[in-house]
C-alpha cells in the first residue's frame, strides 16, 4: 500500500498531501484500526456546534460510551476567530482556517504509553522525522483549577523523545472540557522545529499533533471522578504536516494549493505577480497576503456552501465580506 514503507529523505516533494494521508491510514490499519467515512463541515446533528472544527467535535457523543474501539478518520474543520484574520494571513504564511486533521480515536483499549509511542514511531519510522527536531508538551497542572500535572504522559513521552525536548504546560487550555460538566482529560503536544532545517517553516516551532486523553468525568462540584472506559483522540494537522515534509515555509506552497493559486494568478492577470510567499512588511503591496486569504477561504466556501445549508450560507456571507473588507483590486477579477 502507498506509504508503507519511510522514505530515504524526510525533506521530500516526494511526500505529497495524498501520499501522507494514505501513509496514515495504512500504519493505523497495521495496528487495527478502521477507518471511518468523512463527514461534513456543518455538523448535521449538533445544532451547539456550527461549524467542525476539532476531532472532538465529531467523538463528543461517544466518549460516555463504554466497550473496546479504535477508528481512524480524515476530518474537515474550520477555525472561527474573532481576532483580526487578515492581519493572521499579512504576518504569517502558515496561517489557515479551512484545514484537514487526520485523527484516530481508541476506546477502552491501551492508554497513555502504547498511544504516545503509536503516534511517535508514526513521525519518526514512517514519516522519517529526524528525532532531533520532535517536541512535545504535557499538562503539568493548574492549582487554581485543581487540576493534577499529568505525570503519566510525560514519563511515556520521556521513554521516546529526549527530556530536553519535552517542556510542561500549566495552561488550562490544555485540559479539554466538554463543558461546565461532562468528559475531560488533558492534551499532549507534539511540535516540530522547523529551525533544524535548512530553509524549513521559517525556522518556527510547528505544532503538527495534539492527543488528548479523555479519563475523567467532570461533576457538577467540579470533582473528577474516572470515566469507566477512557478514551484517546490524536488528531494531526495534515497541512502543516505536509509543509515540514515538502520542505514549504509556507502552507499555500505545498501541493494540494496548486490548482487554487494557479487560479487566482491567471485570473489576476499580469498586473500582479505571481506568488511569492511574502510576509509582514516584506509584503508591500499585499498581493501575497491576498493569494493567502483568497485561497483558503475559496476552501472553506467549498465545503460550507452545502446544497441545502442555510447555515453554510451564512458562513459563505462572512467570508466574502472578510475578503470584501479586504480591499485590493485583486479581488475584482476572481
Amino acid at each position: 500500500m502507498a506509504g508503507a514503507t519511510p522514505k530515504t529523505s524526510w525533506f521530500s516533494l516526494d511526500w505529497p498531501v495524498y501520499e501522507i494521508r494514505e501513509t496514515f491510514f495504512s500504519y493505523l490499519a497495521e495496528n487495527q484500526y478502521a477507518k471511518l467515512s468523512s463527514t461534513p463541515v456543518i455538523p448535521i446533528d449538533d445544532p451547539k456546534v456550527p461549524l467542525i472544527h476539532t476531532c472532538l467535535n465529531r467523538l463528543k457523543g461517544a466518549l460516555n460510551g463504554t466497550g473496546s474501539h479504535r477508528t481512524c478518520f480524515s476530518l474537515r474543520c474550520i477555525v472561527t476567530s474573532s481576532d483580526d484574520v487578515i492581519e493572521h494571513f499579512r504576518s504569517d504564511a502558515t496561517y489557515h482556517r479551512f484545514t484537514e486533521i487526520l485523527g484516530s480515536w481508541s476506546s477502552g483499549d491501551y492508554f497513555k504509553e502504547e498511544a504516545i509511542g503509536l503516534l511517535h514511531s508514526l513521525l519518526s519510522k514512517k514519516y522519517g522525522l529526524p528525532e532531533s527536531i520532535i517536541h512535545a508538551t504535557y499538562f503539568s497542572g493548574d492549582t487554581s483549577s485543581g487540576l493534577s500535572p499529568d505525570n503519566e504522559s510525560k514519563t511515556a513521552l520521556q521513554k521516546c523523545i529526549g527530556e530536553e525536548r519535552i517542556l510542561p504546560s500549566m495552561s488550562k487550555e490544555d485540559f479539554w472540557m466538554s463543558g461546565e460538566t461532562g468528559p475531560c482529560g488533558p492534551y499532549v503536544g507534539i511540535f516540530v522545529d522547523g529551525s533544524n532545517s535548512q530553509d524549513g517553516v521559517n525556522g518556527k516551532f510547528i505544532e503538527i499533533s495534539r492527543t488528548v486523553f479523555v479519563e475523567f468525568n467532570r461533576q457538577a462540584d467540579g470533582v473528577l471522578s474516572p470515566l469507566q472506559a477512557k478514551h484517546i483522540i490524536t488528531g494531526i494537522n495534515l497541512q502543516c504536516l505536509a509543509a515540514i515534509l515538502q520542505k514549504k515555509e509556507s502552507l499555500y506552497e505545498l501541493d494540494d494549493y496548486d490548482n487554487i493559486i494557479d487560479c487566482i494568478s491567471s485570473r489576476a492577470g499580469e498586473e500582479f505577480d505571481s506568488y511569492s510567499g511574502k510576509v509582514g512588511e516584506a509584503d508591500t503591496d499585499g498581493v501575497d497576503t491576498a493569494y493567502r486569504l483568497l485561497a483558503d477561504h475559496m476552501r472553506m466556501i467549498s465545503v460550507t456552501n452545502a446544497p441545502g445549508s442555510q447555515l453554510g450560507k451564512c458562513v459563505m456571507f462572512r467570508l466574502v465580506t472578510n475578503v470584501n473588507n479586504y480591499n485590493i483590486s485583486v479581488w475584482l477579477v476572481c
